[in-house]
């Protein structure tokens, strides 16, 4: 690896670079910041003098090619096209201007003594916004570009028609600092100062998820706030997130967007995220075989940068006080070895790394051949795509796979004479039965519609079952008959092959063999295995959800989706329905106090969501935090020595350990999968999943009571000084006092939680009592004296007709928490 400052890189001798994209041809780059008199300025630089030293002696060789000062205010985000012809620059004087190169030649520029060899020319000048633009970036296959502004919305520009709009997107309620595509131009990420990341489809231009939790803590400290997708499209790294008091870049899997990941250890907020934009492989020397993974490259306010790779646990260098400044963007060639970051301070730094550091980057066509087999659709064939949906199912995709197999195969037996069949009797297809039962329900008898002859119907059936633009009238004609039929289902009705959804969703149950992931991943990403109650909510969701014969079908499942307080099936009709012969495929049906028994157990542990930890988790211990020596942690690793599976076979372990700079204090194993775990600087706390909560000393790891068991499975733990709080999932509420080894409290607040919201934290004042804090924004406080609940401030309904008009509340320090506890809670709330 190589680092260099090139001290000729500048914007007029020391003004802010705000931006820096590498071309994807490799042969120049480009700069955004501060010129002269507070305008702003784009340089497009020539690489060859920063790779070679021979270049940058030799005074043949120019070193700036273009210098552009056609902003009006300081440019934040310069970003080249993904074909290299187009750049786009944009700034403080609210608009963003599309450069191309002309033939006509340079010349110098007015008023300076720099002469551009080449001359970039503008082609379209786009103006939308009503503040600063902070960022902006292209799509794959360059469809279109988004910009983000402070004016708290993001606007997609059609870059066939410039400068056609095609979505202005309103959602963030605070400055929008950062935008970024997935790579196979299916979702759209952007990232605000209201401590949420927005996902957006781009089939329909909605949000698909809002994440909120990691920055729950976060402040507006950052000038910009730069997201990135993995070029595998399987994971997501934000900016400035945080994780029990410390500064990390959040990891958002696509599978579900979880946010159980983080990469760890800078000591101020993540500024900037950019991946590597290929998929590497390096040869493993331990198994001979080809690894797979991703590298991520991350810039902090704290003047370092960190370097990771998806196959390892630690970072692969960290480059420390790079800069005088905050790390500003980074930028990687098309290549793969060459890394560029830009600093507040004016300067760029340069990496460079061999292929046996780096590795070796996937060819263009394995790269598109992984997304099509992930995604159906990859960047190479996004530009010249017309219907932009993305089939994210891979079972679906082995199917049509399958069906072009099975059409190929029966042409070719076409080709054989073989005797005509006879011609079947066909329903008739333009015609439905519509009966109705004795308690008023409809039943429609299902209809076969054959394919059209002629037509090749597979892939045209996946297109029709995600499109929603067909407006044709249904031709079929509904007859209905009055007369009293058994509720029952049908047997002679023919097998489905599958199914699918009309919109693809993140509760869709997926084949077992996939998770998601690409098989080169799981090294630093480990998933945690499924739960007890994880392992059942699948199950009944993959019940309810596929469309099987009835014989197949079990009868728990049938359980699960009546809804409560329905009577059974048999009580539905005047008279119970006559007896039927057996089936040898039919499973036995359960009595009626298993069916009470199933909705009861579903009711009680749908309250709260059940704890899980990944298979390694790490926890910045609360203290005294040092520029040179980095936080102790607490590391919770789940599956550390799985036992083996045969009867008689040691048990799995779990272990927690604490380890400051690669050095462990004390280590403890436990035979349960950790859920929980929280630490202060006297206690560390974590739950697991035999319902057991354990509290140990943080300093020597000695336990300080016997394993507590819990009532039902931990949901949420909190732990303040000397209490300890957990939230199991049925919604009870328990808190205990260590110093004096009592229970202050144990109680259910399903009251409070059951509906839309979720418990955000909960916290102790100094007199002892209990602040319950709700996502929605209620804030409720225990009073003992008369027992309940008491609300803080006003509902959330009338806050949302009122908080729009006062947005800008009192600076908030950490000693208000003391001071002035209302404050505090007005923040935490937004209230």
């Amino acid at each position: 690896m190589q680092l260099l400052k090139p001290p000729w890189i500048s914007h007029d001798g020391g003004k802010a670079i705000f931006s820096v994209d590498l071309h994807p041809d490799g042969s120049r780059f480009a700069t955004g910041g501060q010129g002269q008199d507070s305008s702003g300025r784009v340089v497009v630089w020539n690489l060859k003098p920063v790779v070679h030293d021979k270049y940058e002696q030799d005074e043949k060789v120019p070193k700036v090619l273009c210098q552009l000062d056609q902003h009006l205010g300081c440019v934040n985000s310069v970003r080249w096209s993904c074909g290299g012809r187009f750049l786009a620059s944009a700034g403080d004087d609210k608009v963003i201007i599309i450069w191309q190169q002309s033939s006509y030649g340079g010349g110098a520029v007015f008023g300076s003594n720099v002469v551009n060899v080449e001359s970039w020319r503008s082609v379209a000048t786009l103006r939308g916004h009503e503040g600063d633009i902070l960022d902006v970036a292209w799509s794959p296959g360059d469809v279109w570009l988004a910009s983000a502004s402070i004016d708290n919305s993001v606007i997609i520009w059609n870059t066939a028609k410039w400068p056609e709009q095609v979505r202005v997107l309103r959602g963030h309620t605070g400055l929008v600092k950062g935008v970024t595509w997935d790579p196979v131009g299916r979702y759209l990420t952007s990232q605000a100062d209201d401590k949420s990341l927005r996902i957006w489809r781009t089939t329909d231009w909605t949000t698909e998820e809002r994440i909120v939790d990691p920055f729950a803590d976060c402040g507006g400290t950052t000038t910009v706030l730069r997201p990135s997708w993995s070029p595998d499209g399987q994971y997501l790294v934000s900016a400035h997130a945080m994780n029990n008091g410390g500064p990390t870049a959040q990891i958002i899997d696509r599978d579900g967007w979880n946010t159980d990941k983080d990469f760890v250890g800078h000591r101020k907020p993540i500024t900037c995220v950019r991946f590597n934009p290929n998929i590497l492989k390096k040869v493993d020397s331990k198994t001979g075989k080809n690894v797979q993974y991703c590298c991520v490259a991350i810039g902090s306010r704290d003047r370092s940068i960190s370097i990771w790779f998806t196959s390892l646990k630690r970072p692969l260098v960290v480059v420390h006080d790079i800069f005088d400044d905050s790390v500003l963007d980074l930028s990687w060639s098309s290549c793969g070895r060459y890394l560029m970051a830009v600093s507040k301070d004016g300067t760029l730094a340069f990496i460079s790394f061999s292929t046996d550091e780096i590795g070796c980057p996937l060819s263009e066509d394995e790269t598109n051949n992984l997304h099509m087999k992930l995604y159906g659709k990859s960047a190479q064939t996004n530009a010249s795509s017309v219907n932009p949906t993305i089939i994210e199912n891979p079972e679906l995709l082995r199917l049509r796979e399958e069906e072009k197999t099975r059409a190929k195969t029966a042409s070719f037996s076409e080709q054989i004479p073989r005797p005509a069949p006879p011609t079947p009797q066909r329903a008739p297809i333009n015609k439905q039965i519509e009966t109705r039962t004795a308690d008023g329900k409809r039943r429609i008898t299902p209809m076969f519609i054959p394919p059209i002859e002629g037509v090749e119907t597979p892939n045209k059936s996946y297109e029709a079952s995600f499109s929603s633009s067909q407006q044709e009238k249904s031709k079929i004609v509904v007859e209905k008959v009055d007369e009293v039929v058994e509720p029952n289902v049908s047997s002679n009705r023919p097998p489905s092959a599958f199914t699918t959804s009309s919109s693809p969703c993140k509760g869709t149950s997926l084949p077992s063999g996939f998770n998601g992931a690409h098989a080169s991943l799981p090294a630093r990403f480990g998933k945690s295995e499924p739960s007890e109650k994880q392992s059942e909510s699948q199950v009944s969701s993959a019940c309810i959800g596929m469309k099987r014969k009835h014989e197949e079908m079990p009868q728990t499942c049938l359980a699960v989706k009546r809804k409560r307080g329905r009577p059974p099936l048999y009580d539905r009709s005047a008279a119970p329905p006559p007896p039927r012969p057996p089936s040898p495929l039919a499973a036995p049906q359960p009595t009626s106090t298993q069916v009470v028994k199933t909705a009861q157990q579903v009711e009680v542990v749908s309250v709260l969501p059940e704890a899980s930890l990944s298979k390694s988790a790490r926890i910045q211990i609360p203290g005294e935090t040092s520029m040179d020596i980095p936080p102790p942690l607490l590391v919770v690793e789940n599956d550390y020595r799985a036992g083996s599976s045969h009867s008689g076979g040691t048990p799995s372990l779990h272990r927690v350990s604490k380890m400051q700079v690669n050095v462990v204090s004390w280590v403890t194993f436990l035979t349960s999968r950790v859920t929980t775990a929280a630490a202060t600087v006297t206690t560390a706390a974590f739950t697991c999943q035999d319902k057991s909560l354990h509290i140990l000393d943080i300093k020597t790891g000695e336990m300080l009571l016997p394993p507590l068991k819990l009532q039902g499975r931990s949901s949420q733990l909190f732990v303040h000084e000397n209490t300890i709080i957990v939230l199991t999932t049925d919604a009870t509420l328990t808190i205990w006092d260590l110093e004096n080894k009592k229970r202050i409290l144990s109680e259910s607040i399903r009251h409070l939680v059951e509906g839309q919201s979720a418990v955000k934290s909960v916290q102790i004042t100094s007199e002892g009592t209990p602040v319950l804090l709700l996502t929605s924004g209620e804030a409720f406080t225990r009073c003992p004296k008369l027992e309940t609940w008491l609300l803080l401030g006003e509902c959330a309904s009338v806050r949302r007709v009122v908080q729009p008009e006062y947005t800008m509340l009192p600076p908030c320090h950490p000693a208000d928490a003391t001071a002035k506890p209302l404050t505090s809670l007005l923040h935490q709330t937004a209230a």
